[in-house]
């Protein structure tokens, strides 16, 4: 009879689920009872939903074949009558064998291949550096992506590996080799970026640059160091600023490049108080000019489309995407907006668009008075409508309020974003006539219709005067790739909360975050080859394997070390096999030895990522 266990143990002081089975060997005529998993489904926290007595719903949901938790439907449609389902909890001492990742056979490929490896060799070969520092890069890197936590959380889990990520037994050398990342972020991003730009390409026609922040959960700035007549020789790093999350924490901003297939090109850390108008430039220069990737097109948002920015790109001989708010135009450009004449319509009736050429002024850097030529596209989107609409539905029903009775106008309401349809006028008290005797607020009523009038309308400008209207608006729209890409390293890859607190650690941990964000979209930009898909498609990432999917099937790939020498295997998911597919290499073998293992290593060292 076999018993199937589903094992809850202690895997390095954190609880994880395992699916284990007992078995029984004949040794010396006598019978032997042993413990072998069957399947790793991660750590517990991972879907304990918070709910009372969640092993013991767990136990009753696999017993009746219908389990509450992905993963366990392929074991039981495989189950003959005499089989034993249970759950039990175990202590990973209790149990001989404890399986050790090979997930990372994948990252360490990819590692080698951006040329982070080469780039910290050349380093500690000037240097002189005794410690495995590519072996702690590794450990901190891989560890973001398979099983995020802290530096040191990372460390203590290095021999969770099937073979050595790296050959440092000191915490102490983690937090010295941080303070080498740091030196080394230009150097290892030049490096990623010629090694990307020689094997899949650049596609530098577009570059797309926007700007977020990471909040720290302390509660002063950072202070400035100053010389002697204080002037500022270098700036705190944390610092309150406008946190995107809402917070009242000191922060840190972040400029990141991305390219035309979404691939991380580089990206640069500035004070929190830092203006986002204000990172593009310094970033341009520290980065992208030094890549000497040629001409660019930099797609950006609304906040970074002030004048010395395109004064700057077009400086260099770049050229811009940027979208510009309807609300914050002049009145010629309302009125050219919302007149009808000259929108080309789709056939459906849910988008229309149109465009004008015109020169306008602007101011650069210093100040100095600029006139450019550039096409404005405008825009309506039946779906961008509607979604204003549910979005704005609130203030919608103030203001209808408040403009069917007056008096329901109050404070309160006109400090929230009623306050611009609001005008102020001299009355007098009794007889209503304009004196400087007191003011009169009360809502404007053409505001309140042009506000109406323009919801569902976008407007962008363009140094790009010769591209088609559709072709701008649909390359502007590719913006929202790194929205994603924010989104991933906030809460897959954990990039917040932030464990360190020195500037250099901290630019340090956000070059991590941006290796292992560029290996997951590799990994994502492989597979969408494969598949035949495009990664610039509607669905983008979503339409091959998202981010989740991808740690998740790395992470619980993993291996047990048998008497022998020869290792058991957990079952790949299909996700895992698709990963395989991509990479061109087989990953189906059973009982492999160690020997065969490292060459299953190998055949990912030599895969074509390209």
């Amino acid at each position: 009879m076999i018993v199937i266990h589903i094992a809850l143990i202690n895997n390095h002081g954190i609880p994880y689920l395992q699916v284990m089975e007992n078995y029984s060997i004949i040794e010396n005529g006598k019978t032997k009872y042993k413990k072998r998993p069957v399947k790793n489904l991660g750590p517990l926290s991972r879907f304990n939903d918070g709910q009372p007595n969640f092993l013991n719903r767990l136990r009753e949901s696999f017993k009746k074949g219908n389990p509450i938790i992905d993963g366990l439907d392929d074991l039981l449609g495989g189950l003959e009558q005499d089989v034993v389902i249970k759950i039990s909890r175990l202590d990973v001492d209790a149990c001989a064998l404890q399986p050790k990742n090979i997930g990372f056979f994948v990252l360490d490929s990819l590692y080698d291949s951006l040329g982070v490896y080469d780039a910290l060799v050349q380093y500690k070969s000037d240097s002189k550096i005794k410690y495995d520092l590519n072996g702690l890069a590794k450990l901190l890197v891989f560890g973001r992506v398979l099983e995020p936590h802290s530096k040191q959380g990372t460390f203590q889990r290095r021999n969770g590996y099937l073979f050595n990520v790296c050959r440092s037994d000191s915490l102490v050398e983690v937090y010295r080799a941080l303070d080498l990342l740091n030196v080394n972020t230009d150097a290892i991003q030049r490096r990623m970026n010629f090694k990307i730009k020689n094997t899949i390409g650049r596609s530098t026609e577009l570059c797309f640059y926007d700007v977020t922040n990471y909040y720290f959960e302390i509660g002063l700035n950072d202070s400035d160091i100053l010389d002697d007549n204080g002037n500022v020789l270098s700036m705190g790093l944390r610092k309150k600023g406008v946190s995107k999350q809402k917070r009242s924490k000191p922060i840190v901003q972040m400029g990141l490049f991305i390219d035309n297939n979404g691939i991380p090109m580089a990206y640069r850390l500035f004070p929190g108080n830092e203006n986002d108008q204000k990172t593009l430039r310094p970033a341009l220069e520290k980065t992208i000019d030094e890549m000497k990737l040629g001409r660019v097109i930099v797609v950006a948002d609304g906040g970074l489309n002030g004048g010395a920015n395109i004064a700057a790109l077009l400086d260099r001989g770049n050229g811009y995407i940027v979208a510009k708010s309807v609300n914050k135009s002049d009145k010629e450009v309302k009125r050219w907006i919302l007149d009808e004449s000259g929108y080309a319509w789709n056939k459906d009736g849910t988008f229309k668009s149109k465009s004008m050429v015109r020169s306008r002024k602007i101011k650069d850097a210093q100040g100095n008075t600029r006139q450019i030529t550039e096409k404005l596209v405008c825009f309506w989107s039946k779906k961008h409508y509607e979604r204003e609409c549910h979005e704005s539905e609130k203030l919608i029903k103030q203001l209808e309020a408040v403009v069917a009775d007056p008096s329901k106008l109050t404070l309160k309401n006109q400090q929230k974003k009623i306050g611009k349809f609001l005008v102020e006028q001299q009355v007098d008290k009794n007889t209503g006539e304009i004196l400087d005797a007191q003011k009169h607020i009360s809502i404007d009523p053409a505001k309140v219709k042009e506000y109406l009038d323009l919801m569902g309308y976008y407007t962008i400008m363009t140094s790009e005067i010769t591209k088609d209207d559709r072709e701008i608006i649909s390359k502007y729209r590719g913006l929202s790739r790194i929205e994603d890409s924010f989104r991933i390293t906030k809460s897959n890859l954990e990039g917040r909360p932030v464990f360190v607190r020195t500037p250099e650690h901290i630019q340090a941990h956000f070059l991590i975050c941006f290796i292992a964000l560029t290996m997951i979209r590799l990994i994502q930009y492989r597979i969408l080859k494969y598949l035949g898909k495009d990664t610039i498609g509607e669905d983008g990432w979503e339409s091959g394997l998202s981010a989740r999917r991808i740690q998740e099937a790395l992470a619980d790939w993993e291996a047990d070390v048998l008497p022998g020498g020869y290792c058991r295997l957990c079952k790949p998911s299909e996700d895992l096999k698709l990963i395989f597919d991509a990479f061109g290499v087989n990953g189906d073998i059973r009982l492999p030895s160690l020997k065969d293992l490292r060459q299953l290593k190998y055949a990912f060292d030599k895969a074509d990522w390209s």
